[in-house]
C-alpha cells in the first residue's frame, strides 16, 4: 500500500473541504450583501430639467415657457449599492408636466425624477431634491415685424464711398414670433457688412442680429424669425471734387470778360454713380443775366445737385460775389419810340412819349453814345386784336455802337383802336 503524501492527506481531509466551503460561502455572502443588501445614499448633481406637453401648450393655448429659474436640479437617492452605482446624473431627468397649464404668468411647478429602463425603480428612494420646484414664466406668443437696417464696417478703395442708409435688403422686413415680453425688447434688426477695398456695388447673403433700444445684442431661444438670412445690396459711390460755377448770360453791354466772380466754397466733394460723375466737372449754383444786373451784392445760393448725387463735404449753400470792370453806364431820355405792325384792322398809338433808359458799354466807346442814337421798338406780335390799352415788351437799339446795351427792360403802353372802314 502506497504511503500518502502530506498534501494528499490534506486534500482528503474533511476539515480542509469544510474550510473551503466556508470560505466560498463567506465570499458569496459578502458579494451579495455589498451589492444587493447594503443600502447606499448618493447625491446626483446637474440633473437636466425637461418638459412634457410643451408642444401641445404651444399649439392649443398659443403659450410657451419663456423663462425658468433652473435648468438643472440636484437629487439625493437611496438604494442598493448595485442600483445606485448603476446610475449617473446624465441618466436622470427632472420632468415638468405642462399639461395642466391654462394661462400665462409665473408659477412654481413640481417635477418628477425619471430613471433609465435598466434600473429597478422600486429599489430606489428619493431622499431629497434641490430646488423642490421649478419656477416657470409662461408667456403668450406674439408676432412683431421690423425693418432691416445695415452697418458697413469694412473699407473702400480710394475714390469710393458707401452710404449705409442706401443699402437695400431682401426681404426688407423680418417677422418674429415669440413671447410678448421678449419681442418688446427688440428695437432693431441689423445686418453688419464687412469687406475691404471695395470699389464696386455688390450683393451678398448675410445673417442679422437683434438689438434693444441701447443697441445691445439680444439672444432669445424662444423667438423665431420667418427667415434666417437676408440678401443685402450695397451701392458703392464714386467720390469726386468738382468746382462751383456761375452761369453768366451776357447782355446789357457786359460780357463775362467784364465780370470778376468769386464763389465760396470754390469746390465741393460729391459722391454718386460713376457714370453720372464721369462727365460732371462743375456745378452751376446760379444763372445771372447781366442785362438785368447793374451792380451785385454778395448773395447766397442753394447748391442743387443732380439726382442720385450727394455732397459728402457737407456744403449746402455757396456765397457768390461779383464785380464789374471796364464798363461805364448812364441814363438817357429816349423819345424815338415806334412799334411793329399792329393787328389788321387796328390803329396803334404809343401812350408814352418818352422813356428813361440805362445804357452800359465798355469805357472806351461810351462817349460815342448819344440819345438820338437810341430807339425803342415795341413788339405787337402777341397783342390781342381788340381795342384797348396794352403794356407790350420792347427792344432797345443803340445804333452805331454794337458793344453797348441797356440794363433792364422797358415795356411801354399802347392804345389799339379799330380803323374806320371805307
Amino acid at each position: 500500500m502506497q504511503n500518502k503524501t502530506p498534501i494528499s492527506k490534506i486534500r482528503d481531509s474533511r476539515l480542509f473541504w469544510a474550510i473551503i466551503s466556508l470560505g466560498v460561502a463567506l465570499f458569496i455572502w459578502l458579494y451579495y450583501t455589498s451589492n444587493y443588501a447594503v443600502a447606499k445614499t448618493k447625491t446626483f448633481y446637474g440633473v437636466e430639467v425637461a418638459f412634457v406637453g410643451q408642444d401641445a401648450m404651444r399649439d392649443t393655448l398659443n403659450m410657451v415657457v419663456s423663462d425658468q429659474d433652473a435648468s438643472v436640479v440636484n437629487v439625493t437617492l437611496r438604494g442598493t449599492r448595485r442600483d445606485i452605482d448603476a446610475i449617473s446624473s446624465g441618466d436622470l431627468r427632472a420632468v415638468v408636466n405642462l399639461s395642466n397649464v391654462t394661462k400665462a404668468g409665473y408659477r412654481a411647478m413640481s417635477y418628477t425624477i425619471t430613471y433609465p429602463s435598466t434600473v429597478n425603480q422600486s429599489n430606489i428612494q428619493e431622499a431629497s431634491r434641490s430646488p423642490s420646484t421649478i419656477g416657470l414664466q409662461i408667456s403668450k406668443l406674439s408676432t412683431k415685424s421690423l425693418p432691416v437696417t445695415g452697418v458697413f464696417e469694412g473699407t473702400t478703395a480710394e475714390g469710393y464711398m458707401i452710404d449705409a442708409s442706401e443699402m437695400t435688403f431682401d426681404p426688407a422686413n423680418v417677422t418674429f414670433t415669440g413671447p410678448e415680453e421678449e419681442l418688446e425688447q427688440i428695437s432693431a434688426v441689423q445686418v453688419v457688412v464687412g469687406r475691404d477695398e471695395v470699389n464696386a456695388s455688390f450683393s451678398s447673403e448675410a445673417n442679422f442680429v437683434l438689438l434693444d433700444a441701447e443697441e445691445n445684442v439680444l439672444e432669445f431661444e424662444d423667438v423665431q424669425a420667418d427667415t434666417e438670412t437676408v440678401t443685402v445690396t450695397v451701392p458703392v459711390s464714386t467720390i469726386k471734387e468738382v468746382a462751383l460755377a456761375v452761369n453768366l448770360v451776357e447782355g446789357g453791354g457786359a460780357t463775362s470778360a467784364n465780370v470778376i466772380t468769386d464763389i465760396e466754397p470754390k469746390t465741393i466733394t460729391i459722391a454718386g454713380d460713376a457714370a453720372t460723375l464721369d462727365g460732371l466737372n462743375s456745378i452751376a449754383v446760379a444763372d445771372i443775366r447781366l442785362a438785368d444786373t447793374l451792380s451785385f451784392s454778395p448773395t447766397e445760393y442753394n447748391i442743387v445737385l443732380p439726382n442720385g448725387v450727394e455732397c459728402v463735404s457737407g456744403d449746402l449753400t455757396a456765397k457768390v460775389s461779383m464785380e464789374f470792370i471796364g464798363l461805364k453806364y448812364d441814363t438817357f431820355i429816349v423819345n424815338n419810340l415806334s412799334t411793329t405792325e399792329p393787328p389788321a384792322g387796328f390803329a396803334c398809338k404809343i401812350v408814352e412819349p418818352l422813356k428813361v433808359v440805362t445804357v452800359r458799354s465798355p469805357e472806351a466807346v461810351f462817349d460815342q453814345i448819344k440819345a438820338n442814337n437810341i430807339r425803342i421798338v415795341a413788339d405787337l406780335t402777341d397783342v390781342t386784336p381788340a381795342a384797348g390799352r396794352y403794356r407790350v415788351p420792347t427792344t432797345v437799339y443803340i445804333d452805331g455802337v454794337d458793344s453797348a446795351g441797356v440794363v433792364g427792360s422797358y415795356p411801354i403802353y399802347i392804345q389799339l383802336t379799330e380803323e374806320e372802314q371805307q
